[in-house]
């Protein structure tokens, strides 16, 4: 039951590719290898912007500061198809982005079949190099998990709110959940609670998460209904609850496509209000946003 559910949950798309200088390999727990890159947002030539850089660009880059958004692509897209948008995202966002693809995804095709625990190990890599490899705190990251990408960032936010070990950073400083959903079977049935084989509960992760929790979502999806996202909300701690985005008549995939300036703006005042003022406080972060 379990791998007939993964494999009608999990539809890779035709793979494409990256240019090879702009990609970061990353090695799971499971040891396979994912590819990812990553978009700095700085000063180029005198004026600020959004561009990948290569390993070694990023060896000499300023990683630290700022906020770092770790992004989980949907279910038919790979790095190659959401590069073009998260370019636009740190831009607008005026944020750092690093994406990977899920194993299984994109360049990792080769790496085996994908599977719900891959994902998660696939997210704790990227999520490790963020933190011990670019010296990004954990306060600096912003989770973002758009459909699909919503199973392994809530696991993420969860994780690193409960953890007890105090070299773990505690919890992420954002989550973005754009289109998630309560778990995979819900989608198609109300079960009342999380039964053996289902995938992502995410509504299971949700009382335990810390962060401030963004919720997108159309109300005419028609993939995800909406309510998914209001019952994530209530599920949610009073604290870790920001005002959601709910955009009338918006479907699955077109809610960042159609209702832009609405989308940028919301999540920019999100950043401004819930993310920013957490990492001024710190010790960590010298000089303001630009």
């Amino acid at each position: 039951m379990g791998d007939t559910v993964s494999t009608l949950l999990f539809q890779p798309p035709p793979p494409t590719k990256l240019k090879e200088n702009k990609i970061i390999w990353l090695k799971t727990p499971h040891g396979k290898r994912i590819p990812g890159f990553y978009i700095h947002y700085g000063k180029f030539n005198g004026e600020y912007a959004s561009r990948s850089l290569t390993v070694k660009e990023l060896q000499a880059a300023n990683t630290s500061e700022g906020i770092t958004i770790l992004y989980s692509h949907a279910n038919a897209e790979d790095l190659g198809s959401i590069y073009p948008w998260c370019k636009f995202l740190s831009k607008m966002l005026r944020v750092n982005l690093f994406a990977y693809d899920y194993t299984g995804y994109g360049m990792a095709y080769d790496q085996g079949k994908p599977s719900e625990e891959f994902c998660y190990a696939d997210i704790d890599a990227a999520y490790k190099f963020l933190r011990y490899d670019l010296d990004v705190q954990a306060q600096n990251i912003v989770l973002y998990g758009r459909s699909l990408g919503s199973g392994p960032s809530c696991h993420l936010a969860a994780g690193t709110s409960q953890a007890e070990d105090p070299d773990s950073g505690g919890p992420v400083g954002g989550l973005i959940l754009h289109a998630p959903f309560l778990s995979v079977y819900r989608i198609v049935l109300e079960t009342g609670c999380t039964v053996y084989g289902d995938k992502f509960p995410n509504i299971d992760c949700a009382p335990l998460i810390k962060s401030p929790t963004i919720l997108v979502h159309g109300t005419a999806d028609q993939i995800v209904p909406f309510n998914h996202s209001e019952r994530l909300y209530e599920a949610l701690p009073t604290d870790s609850r920001a005002r959601p985005l709910y955009i009338e008549g918006m479907g699955h995939n077109n809610v960042h496509s159609v209702v832009r300036p609405m989308f940028v703006a919301r999540l920019n005042e999100y950043l401004d209000e819930e993310v920013w003022p957490k990492i001024k406080n710190s010790k960590k972060l010298q000089g303001n946003r630009r």
